[in-house]
């Protein structure tokens, strides 16, 4: 007979109220708090559109229990604007408001399949107030079908999220259709304690709309085990509710269940009358289910008292009725899954045009960095070429440097060191006994000088370039260097090689025997030592030259020395790191190049 969701429907007309007359009292602060990414790019007639999806919500639910057709109308012009600006929180409130109508309808299919909407867009948004609503419709479509499970775990996740956002109306909604559910599964002690909590939250809130909705929903359960009287009263309480609420929609589904349980207790003249108001109340208000509803009982009601040709015109208009109904709701499906349909179409072509356009910023940055590397490879290719330019032009002054040190070291051992030599030997070949004793000191003088000029002549064309650095290497070079300077006796020299036998560059082997040679001068010349060492180790990449003395270490003058400079010069060419140390005694020098 009449469907136990028939009960709940005024309870559904208590939340979609609640959650649209919010959106309506609180546009503006919706509109700040919940905005998606496209308010921020504050498009063109975004405010005029909102006031607009807002006076259309408000005109659908004043037609919520008049007229479906106007209200699919007024939500397919919200899902029209909220998709123009991509707002999905107006397509959510939409989707709510025709949540209830079809909740109303018994549309549990489309009911279904507006509540998985819903669902989608409310938890992409984070906005579980919403969410919970689509779980309780998505609840309702469950208990339609007896999938009582489902129904439960749907209400108890609604009612966990309205408890914990204080909502109490959307609460106590809920705790009636929980104690709906109980009944229908005939827990009555359960079904009770939700009525009981759901009553007392209205009774808070002075809905006496809400309360009378409890009372009828605990009057079916009444009327399903046969106490009619406690249905009676329980009605009678909820119908005086209603009327001082003026909810004339309470009233027809009130009536049509009052009308049922009197002819299921066998009252037929009070069935009649009930349902007779309910028909007329139903026609006013264009409620086609109400009006089924009411000629059904009345149909059964004349045929019990044996009024055939009522009963008769009574079940043919229910039959009508529920032609009407299943043609209108046909229509409706039709016509709710093409706006679904179409709004899907909507945000997919929304979707490749973002797509496209990310393209298109993708190909312009892809050829913007392909450029951008284009032009990095043609850097590093000249300055590839440069430094290997630059390599060359280094390598082509060491050599020329070599090639002109030869021939200086050769200009000055043949030419100027074979004067001096033939000088030597003129010298010799004076007799020295033919001259005075002043005229012998002036000849042993010059020919002492001749002497050390010629050795330092050959000295130095010697070190301008060694024949064994370039033959032998850096310390066959050193070593032999090392033991020429211990000729003198005066120092010690100490040379450690540290097992290395190896060849470094040109330039490092040169540079290095340079600075040793420069060092090892001054240490002779200024430092007062009487032992020195040098030490040539390898850390990693790099070679580490030291050197050490126990002299009388390097004042401040003598450190911007032109022999010092040298060093450094030298030290720089080689991209080098110098540090100069004084000791207790004696300085130390850490020269360390990379190989």
């Amino acid at each position: 007979m009449i469907n136990i969701y028939k009960l709940g429907i005024l309870l559904s007309l208590t939340l979609v109220l609640s959650g649209i007359q919010c959106s309506k009292l609180n546009s503006k602060l919706d509109i700040s708090k919940d905005r998606d990414p496209f308010v921020e790019k504050h498009l063109a007639g975004f405010a005029q559109d909102t006031v607009a999806i807002h006076a259309h919500l408000d005109s659908a639910r004043m037609f919520l229990y008049k007229d479906a057709s106007l209200v699919l109308g007024h939500a397919r012009i919200v899902l029209k604007l909220s998709q123009k600006h991509q707002w999905a929180k107006g397509k959510i409130l939409a989707y709510n408001l025709l949540s209830a109508y079809y909740l109303l309808d018994g549309s549990h299919d489309i009911l279904k399949e507006l509540s998985n909407e819903t669902i989608t867009l409310s938890e992409r948004l984070h906005m579980p107030f919403y969410t919970a609503h689509a779980r309780r419709f998505m609840a309702e479509s469950n208990s339609e079908y007896r999938e009582w499970d489902s129904a439960k775990a749907n209400y108890q996740y609604a009612l966990k999220v309205f408890s914990e956002l204080k909502n109490d109306s959307s609460r106590a909604v809920c705790l009636e259709n929980i104690g709906n559910l109980y009944r229908e599964n005939n827990d009555s002690e359960k079904a009770f304690e939700s009525y009981d909590e759901a009553y007392q939250i209205y009774g808070k809130m002075g809905y006496k709309s809400g309360q009378a909705t409890v009372l009828q929903s605990k009057g079916y359960y009444f009327v399903r085990n046969g106490e009619y009287q406690k249905a009676e009263m329980l009605y009678n309480k909820a119908m005086q509710l209603f009327k001082s609420d003026k909810n004339f929609y309470g009233e027809i589904n009130l009536l049509n269940d009052i009308g049922n349980a009197y002819y299921c207790d066998k009252k037929y003249d009070q069935a009649i009358e009930a349902c007779s108001k309910a028909l007329i109340y139903s026609k006013k208000y264009q409620s086609t289910q109400q009006t089924n509803w009411a000629h059904q009982t009345l149909g059964r009601a004349y045929k019990e008292k044996n009024m055939l040709e009522k009963a008769i015109y009574y079940s043919e208009n229910a039959y009508y009725a529920r032609r009407k109904l299943h043609d209108d709701n046909i229509y409706r499906q039709y016509t709710t899954y093409q706006l679904i349909y179409d709004n899907k179409q909507k945000d997919s072509a929304i979707q490749q045009q973002i797509i496209k356009e990310q393209k298109q910023v993708q190909n312009f940055l892809i050829g913007i960095i392909s450029m951008i590397i284009a032009f990095a490879a043609f850097l590093w290719y000249n300055n590839r070429k440069l430094r290997r330019k630059n390599t060359e032009i280094k390598e082509a002054m060491i050599q020329g440097q070599t090639i002109e040190r030869k021939r200086v070291a050769a200009e000055l051992h043949d030419h100027l060191g074979g004067t001096l030599a033939s000088l030597n030997w003129y010298l010799f070949g004076i007799d020295k006994k033919s001259l005075s004793e002043e005229e012998q000191k002036i000849y042993k003088s010059v020919h002492q000088m001749v002497g050390a000029a010629y050795k330092e002549v050959r000295s130095l064309s010697h070190n301008l370039m060694p024949a064994e650095l370039e033959e032998y290497g850096l310390f066959v070079a050193l070593s032999r260097l090392i033991g020429k300077l211990n000729e003198n006796k005066k120092i010690e020299f100490v040379f450690s090689d540290n097992g290395l036998d190896k060849r470094y560059g040109n330039k490092i082997e040169f540079e290095l025997y340079s600075i040793v040679l420069e060092l090892t001068n001054n240490i002779i010349k200024h430092s007062g030592a009487d032992h020195a060492e040098i030490s040539i180790t390898e850390h990693g990449r790099n070679v580490k030259l030291v050197i050490t003395d126990n002299g009388n270490g390097i004042d401040k003058t003598s450190r911007q020395g032109v022999g010092l400079n040298n060093v450094r010069n030298r030290v720089a060419s080689l991209n080098g790191r110098l540090m100069i140390a004084e000791q207790e005694k004696g300085t130390r020098i850490e020269i360390e190049i990379p190989n």
